[in-house]
């Protein structure tokens, strides 16, 4: 009976919660997980339809078609990479990783205007794909700084379930509206927009130096001036330490 009793009990329960990895996860993960599986929804929703609209509703030859997805699926590779030399230079994490996200919303709203002009629609659909080559490599800095070394793989396994979750859930909403409302472009336009702006006002809580205040916070040797690294060597530092207690 004390077993049972002792299992039971608001600590116990309390020691079990804390012991899944999961409940462990930083605050900023889940903010940035949540909104990637908004901004996800959103940006399958267009790349699901796009096809059917340029094709066999905009009546557009193959060989654009083909030029404009190009496009879509080349830009952000090539963006990635000086995106994540203009974070590190900056140490502004958040607003370049911002900037990403407003980018491909803009993007949404674009595709309500240029009809079927093909040089303003590459121009769009880039668009989105700037956006999301932007805001790749500061986002997964924002989620390495936010996550002691011992849980990384954790966290980014969240986040990765939280934006394979969104690529899965954009492409039912799109069809569905179609589904329902035939032809009505314009109106998966407008809704993966709205999607877009609420995954955007999720990163309003994400903190911008959360390696730095972590520090701060458990040991303040990190409360003086600012020095590029400091706070994350200092974080490291005390995640080996407490592994090699644990050993």
């Amino acid at each position: 009976m004390y077993e049972l009793n002792s299992t039971v009990d608001g600590v116990s329960i309390k020691r079990a919660w804390r012991q899944l990895a999961w409940s462990r996860v930083s605050a900023n993960v889940w903010y940035l997980g949540f909104t990637s599986l908004l901004t996800d929804v959103s940006s399958e929703m267009i790349t699901s339809i796009l096809p059917v609209y340029l094709v066999l509703h905009l009546h557009m030859t193959p060989l654009a078609f083909g030029a404009i997805d190009g496009l879509y699926q080349g830009v952000a590779a090539l963006v990635r990479t000086g995106s994540g030399v203009v974070s590190d230079r900056l140490r502004r994490y958040k607003s370049v990783a911002v900037v990403g996200y407003a980018v491909s919303a803009v993007s949404r709203l674009g595709l309500l205007l240029v009809g079927a002009r093909w040089a303003p629609l590459a121009a769009v659909v880039t668009g989105d794909r700037v956006g999301k080559g932007i805001r790749t490599a500061p986002r997964d800095t924002l989620i390495a700084l936010s996550t002691v070394p011992d849980r990384l793989a954790t966290s980014f396994g969240v986040h990765r379930a939280l934006d394979a979750a969104g690529a899965m859930i954009g492409p039912v909403v799109a069809f569905g509206i179609l589904a329902f409302l035939p032809g009505q472009f314009d109106l998966v336009f407008l809704t993966s927009f709205c999607i877009a702006i609420v995954g955007l006002a999720v990163t309003c809580p994400v903190r911008t130096d959360p390696a730095r205040r972590r520090c701060r916070r458990t040991c303040g040797s990190c409360a003086g001036p600012r020095v590029p690294g400091r706070s994350e060597r200092c974080v490291a530092e005390k995640a080996d330490r407490r592994h090699a207690s644990r050993n």
